[in-house]
């Protein structure tokens, strides 16, 4: 049994809000997040991201249609891992890039791949128990608005991809992030801490314990710092996702 869908064919696309290369980049699609195409315009599609809902245009040609074999999913582990089409090495595809679980996209342009050792099988992980490995591969990344690998990320896209690693579908947005996790008074290494401009939910990062977080700014890029210097922000409440609440 397989499944087919509109996948990413590039190993980043950016999403914009109109469809025009000079529009604001609202997000980035990684190689394999399979799409729900909307709108046709000008050379351009309007899609939706099956596996988090978010809406944007990316030209036409950067998505083709792929079948994926049933039996789960898996997540590129590696800041970034080759990329082989029929065997031979075509490029390569960042952290939190999609893949069937066996490894290997089945398109009319080839058979896609990457090593086994470079893939996570889709499951619930505890993501404080992958933290110090996702540190070292976010290390030096800047901040890049609407981004999401570890050539540059917003701070919504660092939390994303990081529950992403851990078997957890997250929402693009640092408020809508909010919306599908619970409030707690403890929080536990791994969960998520808001922050608000006025009444907006505006930023988010990940508590690390003993009074830090790991979050990505325009100042610092991605960078760890105690909770109570972050100056710009006013700090909103933690949350946590609970197991059953926000699934694929």
């Amino acid at each position: 049994m397989s499944e087919g869908y509109w996948i990413v064919r590039q190993a980043v696309v950016p999403l914009r809000a109109e469809p025009s290369h000079r529009s604001e980049q609202v997000s980035q699609l990684l190689w394999g997040e399979p799409q729900q195409i909307l709108l046709e315009e000008r050379g351009w599609l309007y899609v939706r991201g099956i596996l988090d809902g978010y809406v944007g245009w990316v030209p036409g040609g950067t998505l083709c249609w792929a079948v994926h074999p049933f039996g789960g999913w898996a997540v590129v582990q590696q800041r970034y891992a080759p990329l082989l089409c029929n065997g031979r090495q075509v490029g390569w595809v960042p952290l939190g890039a999609l893949f069937p679980a066996e490894g290997t996209w089945l398109t009319a342009l080839g058979s896609y791949h990457v090593p086994r050792s470079a893939l996570r099988p889709w499951g619930p992980t505890p993501l404080a128990q992958l933290i110090p490995a996702l540190r070292p591969l976010f290390a030096g990344t800047p901040y890049l608005w609407g981004g999401k690998t570890p050539a540059g990320i917003d701070c919504s896209g660092l939390t994303q991809i990081a529950y992403r690693l851990a078997g957890v579908l997250l929402p693009r947005d640092a408020y809508q992030q909010a919306e599908v996790t619970l409030p707690v008074e403890q929080p536990k290494v791994g969960d998520l801490v808001f922050f608000s401009t006025g009444a907006r939910i505006t930023h988010v990062a990940l508590w690390l314990g003993e009074g830090r977080i790991w979050q990505a700014t325009p100042a610092a890029g991605v960078h760890e710092v105690p909770l109570t210097v972050l100056f710009t922000h006013t700090f909103h409440s933690f949350r946590t996702w609970v197991a059953g609440y926000f699934v694929i």
